[in-house]
């Protein structure tokens, strides 16, 4: 199970993505579907855990890795 960070002082969200190749493609975008990060991971991976300054804690965000996509609301 992942987990994330309980003290940052910068947004982070957490999606589970379900089985997910390497090389697949992950974006991360804001309510505005403005891009907030593109990724192309070089392993396998189930999960997304990112944290930027750019994250607003209670904005909610969708992360797509290849056909798969999901919301989390920053913390």
């Amino acid at each position: 199970m992942a987990q994330t960070f309980s003290d940052s002082e910068q947004g982070v969200i957490a999606v589970n993505m379900g089985s997910q190749s390497a090389g697949t493609k992950v974006t991360v975008s804001d309510s505005d579907e403005d891009t907030v990060l593109t990724v192309t991971p070089e392993l396998s991976f189930s999960a997304v855990i990112f944290s930027s300054p750019e994250l607003v804690a209670g904005e909610t965000y969708t992360v797509t890795a290849g056909t798969s996509a999901g919301q989390a609301t920053a913390k």
